[in-house]
């Protein structure tokens, strides 16, 4: 049984502003949250603001973790049960109720005495993922490209939005830095229209793009199915995605070849599990990504994509630009792949003494 919430507001330099078509993110401003039971066990989860994206302020995580903390004492320490609570309480919830999910989950494993990733199906020990290079120009694209080289990455992101021929040359830049044998995907943040995201999908075809992520708007389904029809890349679905029924409508719809999951957008491992089940159903791979999070975050969100068969990538990186790191165990990134530092029980980590919270 749930004996007490408890959260404390965090802030935390980053190494350089994160730059994307929607907006820069300058430094990191979230909540680290703790749940206890009444026999002891504690867990722990993380909501963070992307307001551009989830709509969630610092404001209005405070507000909803304040309301939870009072209304979920004393219920039972199960998700499904919480998870539908809190929908019916705070509609507009997201990374508040993620939080809380995944604290709950962490609860979940220590008390199985069980690491969440094999209680979740346990299908793989490692995952490729992805580093980002951010909307920057063409010469600190290649710096940027070339340092995650020289981390052993395999997987590069890269951010566009600033008219197709400078978009050109960042991908040029990136792709001339990295050689032939290493995955590219290119993540739109919505910045395109429909012609012109039809226009440069073909003029990337040289440079071997595994896939193109939301390049229009998050409500044009019809404008997705579109481009999907008239691009020899693969497109995928991001912030179209914020819940089960969304994966539903845009796969019924045939509007994209797969789907990002984030548990920041969605709301937790549970409706992130059920969201790539969904997918799985329809025979779509899943890509599990983040947003600027520390390892508290991108901890549960590996565990997703270690724990379910329909994730096929990751992107799984938001704690790399933050300085300070605030746990010890959880994700740990060795030759390009994403796993588990430990075996413990739940998500595995520990926060530091500077970071408890109080």
């Amino acid at each position: 049984m749930i004996k007490s919430i408890n959260f404390q507001r965090i802030n935390l330099v980053m190494k350089k502003p994160f730059k994307i078509a929607l907006g820069t993110t300058e430094f990191y401003e979230g909540f680290f949250v703790s749940i206890e039971t009444n026999d002891g066990i504690t867990g722990f989860g993380e909501a963070t603001t992307t307001p551009f994206i989830t709509g969630d302020t610092m404001g209005s995580i405070e507000s909803e973790l304040s309301y939870f903390s009072k209304k979920l004492a004393g219920e039972e320490e199960s998700p499904e049960i919480v998870n539908s609570k809190m929908k019916s309480l705070m509609r507009s919830s997201k990374a508040s109720r993620n939080a809380i999910d995944c604290a709950l989950w962490d609860i979940i494993g220590k008390r199985a005495n069980m690491n969440l990733a094999k209680l979740l199906g346990n299908h793989k020990k490692s995952i490729l993922t992805s580093y980002t290079v951010d909307l920057v120009d063409e010469a600190s694209a290649r710096a940027q490209a070339k340092e995650l080289l020289n981390q052993g990455l395999k997987v590069f992101k890269i951010k566009v939005g600033s008219g197709i021929e400078e978009d050109l040359r960042r991908v040029r830049a990136v792709r001339e830095v990295v050689g032939d044998g290493k995955m590219i995907y290119i993540d739109f943040n919505q910045a395109y229209s429909v012609k012109n995201t039809v226009r440069i999908s073909r003029l990337l075809e040289p440079y071997n793009i595994e896939f193109i992520e939301q390049p229009i708007a998050s409500t044009d389904i019809a404008g997705l199915r579109f481009i999907r029809d008239h691009s020899e890349i693969p497109v995928y679905a991001d912030e179209t995605i914020f819940t089960p029924q969304d994966v539903s409508e845009v796969l019924r719809r045939e509007a994209v070849d797969g789907i990002n999951i984030k548990l920041m957008k969605s709301g937790g491992i549970s409706d992130a599990m059920q969201m790539a089940n969904t997918a799985k159903s329809f025979g779509v791979p899943v890509m599990i990504g983040c947003m600027v999070e520390t390892r508290i975050a991108n901890t549960s969100g590996l565990v997703v994509a270690l724990g379910n068969s329909a994730v096929k990538y990751a992107d799984l990186d938001g704690y790399n630009n933050i300085r300070d790191d605030p746990v010890s165990e959880g994700i740990l990134l060795k030759n390009g792949e994403v796993g588990l530092s430990s075996d413990l029980p739940g998500t595995g980590i520990t926060l530091k003494d500077e970071f408890q919270v109080k």
